[in-house]
């Protein structure tokens, strides 16, 4: 086309282009199509027309409209202002249930911890204990109800209160993860606490003096309580009430909306700490300063968390909260016959086991059981680190290491053969049988698996010798012979996965399995270290941080009268749980990783691909005739 004729055929567009593009109430949608078809021409110019004044003309017309595109968009600090106005708002009334549900609870906590506290006087020593009880009674008798909130040291009590209220608040959102129990547990604990704290002042004649004291700080901070309880509702409420989606699916959602709730209150706790630490110390202060301090925090937690969004939702809603994005359902066909570096083989791994989480989850549970049951009936004596405070990691972090260490070695390090030893044989075994039998199940299900009797004994008589061989590298449990033996046990597993994929005996399995791992022994040990490495930070992740907490459900909940032996038996059967649960990943990783070293030393998917490289079998979108 020539130019003369290009720019006739277009000008009348270019034009009403400019126009637009100078008016204040343009149609946006219009001058988006205009947009479109003047790049589109500025294309055509630069290829036909490349020194002609046609295509300069064109490239300042777009270079105009980007730059009143990006003169517009907001900055930070708009962004950030838009969070708090327009997508905490939107967040809180689309969970307003989360938030109704949380405050009853709360509420009929504090009810049922002031009518017991009525009904028995020493309900609150119950709940509070007997140190704090005789301490708050002996600042009463010296005339000083309040005296626990003046201490002189103002900046360690704002930092140590700042500090044990995020603990709370992150805990009760945390838990949430557990389908909702343990979040409803903590609201209902802390509203409990609440209630028999409250009333202890009312019993003693000091309620109005207790009130205009407690609650200068209390507004914010049992509100923000409250408000972390929404959120780990509406982040368990992804588990619980899937809808349509997959519960990992659904959880993604619940969590992003869960999280933005959580992050409102962290200035609001830290203003709460302030407040206890600097403000409340004045217990001699006007009741009037101390009332408009509790009206005005009161009014703000309803007017931003409860008025506002209800108002927003009226006038409707104009921004859109973006959902997470999700990534496509991933495929349960892995492909095995693929050469794979270590990420991959991980990634396939975590699918396979996805498909085995409900039976091996059942299977755990009742060998935890059984050994948990084995092991108090035998009468040893185990010894469990339990964190009290976060504070005594925070100068030693390598604390953290050697405290799962040292929960875990006392089950699986024994150091000689006794019931524990021969009860980790026996899981382990269990375990592992039913991992590598699925794993060789899956990659052989299209050519058929042979299953027959000689098949069974060969791979049960292998796990159990292999396993075995295992268990005994872990007596020797010091210097370097320890080492020598744990990067043997790698090797050991292995060959329990050459004997169950290859279906042969376990001696033709060891020497099948130096020449499929000859030249990979440097990716096999590093998927054996990290995936192990991964499997003691998730045991520290469920048996350290929260631990406790699980504990004090229990206690709370059943009629216990020896702690001691329940206490013991609940981190027994906890950690032989995880052990059963976790550790299985790693037979997965050697399952799936010796097709993928197979694949490396004889190129078997290659060379059945070779027939029908160069042979097409499509064209032109029609399937060719035979």
């Amino acid at each position: 086309m020539r130019e003369t004729h290009f720019i006739k055929q277009n000008k009348d567009k270019w034009a009403k282009f400019e126009r637009n593009l100078g008016k204040g109430d343009a149609n946006p949608d219009e001058l988006s199509n205009l947009f479109i078809e003047i790049t589109d021409d500025l294309s055509y110019s630069r290829t036909f027309y490349p020194n002609r004044s046609v295509r300069v003309y064109l490239n300042n017309i777009a270079q105009k409209v980007f730059y009143s595109v990006y003169k517009n968009r907001k900055g930070r600090l708009f962004k950030f202002l838009d969070f708090w106005k327009e997508t905490v708002p939107q967040i809180i009334y689309e969970s307003r249930n989360a938030f109704y549900l949380a405050l009853l609870l709360f509420l009929g906590a504090a009810f049922i911890g002031v009518f017991s506290s009525y009904m028995d006087a020493d309900f609150p020593r119950v709940i509070l204990g007997d140190e704090y009880i005789d301490m708050t009674m002996e600042n009463i008798a010296n005339g000083k109800p309040m005296a626990v909130y003046e201490d002189p040291k103002a900046r360690e009590m704002f930092f140590r209160i700042a500090q044990n209220n995020l603990m709370v608040a992150t805990l009760c959102f945390i838990v949430g993860l557990f389908f909702c129990v343990g979040t409803i547990f903590v609201i209902v604990q802390n509203g409990i606490m609440l209630g028999a704290f409250q009333y202890l002042f009312i019993r003693e004649g000091i309620y109005m003096q207790s009130f205009f004291t407690i609650w200068m700080h209390g507004a914010i901070e049992i509100s923000c309580i409250i408000i972390a309880g929404a959120a780990g509702l509406t982040l368990g409420s992804g588990l619980v009430f899937p809808k349509t989606l997959s519960r990992i699916q659904s959880l993604q959602l619940s969590a992003r909306r869960g999280l933005l709730i959580m992050l409102t209150i962290l200035p609001l706790i830290v203003l709460a700490a302030f407040i206890e630490g600097f403000i409340t110390r004045y217990t001699g202060a006007s009741y009037i300063i101390r009332g408009i301090v509790i009206f005005g925090s009161f009014a703000f937690i309803i007017s931003y968390y409860i008025v506002y969004p209800w108002m927003k939702a009226q006038k409707g809603f104009t921004s859109f909260i973006g959902e997470v994005k999700l990534p496509p359902a991933q495929s349960t066909e892995i492909k095995y016959n693929q050469i794979k570096n270590s990420a991959q083989i991980f990634s396939d791994a975590f699918i396979f086991y996805r498909q085995l989480i409900k039976p091996t989850a059942l299977l755990s549970f009742l060998l935890a059981a059984i050994y948990t049951v084995l092991l108090l009936w035998q009468g040893d004596n185990y010894t469990f680190n339990t964190i009290v405070g976060i504070e005594q990691f925070l100068d030693n972090p390598w604390m953290l290491l050697e405290y799962t260490l040292t929960n875990v070695s006392q089950l699986l390090l024994t150091g000689e053969f006794s019931m524990t030893w021969w009860l980790n044989v026996l899981a382990s075994t269990i375990m592992a049988y039913v991992v590598f039998f699925w794993v060789q199940k899956d990659a052989n299900k299209q050519k058929g698996g042979v299953y027959n009797a000689a098949f069974f004994f060969k791979t049960i008589s292998a796990t159990l010798l292999c396993i075995t061989a295992a268990h005994l590298c872990l007596l020797a449990t010091e210097g370097w012979l320890f080492l020598l033996l744990l990067f043997a046990i790698p090797m050991i597993l292995m060959t329990l996965a050459t004997v169950f994929n290859e279906n042969i005996n376990l001696l033709s399995g060891i020497g099948r399995m130096l020449t499929v791992v000859g030249g990979n022994w440097v990716v096999m040990m590093g998927a054996y270290l990290v995936i192990g490495g991964m499997c003691l930070i998730f045991l520290f992740m469920i048996t350290a941080p929260i631990a406790s907490f699980y504990l004090g459900v229990l206690v709370n909940a059943l009629p216990i009268t020896d702690l001691e032996l329940v206490r013991q038996g609940f981190y027994i059967f906890l950690h032989s749980y995880m052990f059963c649960f976790l550790f299985p990943l790693v037979f997965v990783v050697m399952g799936i990783g010796f097709f993928s070293f197979k694949e490396t030393k004889e190129a078997t998917d290659l060379f059945e691909q070779i027939p029908n490289i160069g042979v097409r079998k499509i064209s032109y979108g029609m399937e060719k005739e035979s």
